[in-house]
């Protein structure tokens, strides 16, 4: 049994090694760019906010997976996209590579893994979203907390 949960750590860790760009050497600072800072919009009557204010812009990436996140919600919940509001999107680090929501039965790379935190509303109802620093999105139903401090801390 020993050599199997090894066996499975090793082939975990073998598959994940691809992804460097999204994983931070634990011995190794997270650098985060000044304008990597958390978006919290309040739309005005009329206006959609999808768009964060032009007050804190969101870097590109980060935008992107706004919108993915509220395109999966819609869907996942047959909410119509404009109705739903972006509450908060802040970068930050995840523990391990499963940004915040593991499931049982997969082994994750334990290493500090930056990302982002979008919580969206719909209907009076907040649901959260973890994502990468590239294209992951995940719908989060029992989510983990991150790494505490900033981004720039860690």
């Amino acid at each position: 049994m020993r050599k199997i949960s090894s066996l499975i750590i090793l082939v975990g860790l073998t598959i994940t090694s691809g992804c460097q760009d999204y994983f931070v050497d634990s011995g190794a600072p997270l650098e985060v760019n000044p304008s990597q800072t958390a978006v919290s919009v309040v739309p005005t009557q009329g206006e959609s906010s999808m768009t964060p204010s032009p007050a804190n812009p969101a870097e590109p990436g980060l935008q992107n997976l706004i919108e993915k996140a509220i395109a999966d919600l819609a869907q996942r919940f047959s909410v119509p996209a404009d109705q739903i509001k972006l509450v908060e999107a802040t970068p930050l680090v995840w523990p391990d590579s499963s940004l915040g929501c593991p499931q049982k039965g997969i082994v994750y790379a334990q290493v500090l893994t930056p990302g982002y935190l979008i919580r969206l509303n719909a209907n009076n109802t907040e649901y959260e979203y973890h994502a990468s620093r590239g294209t992951e999105v995940i719908y989060c139903e029992n989510p983990s907390p991150p790494v505490q401090g900033t981004p720039g801390d860690i």
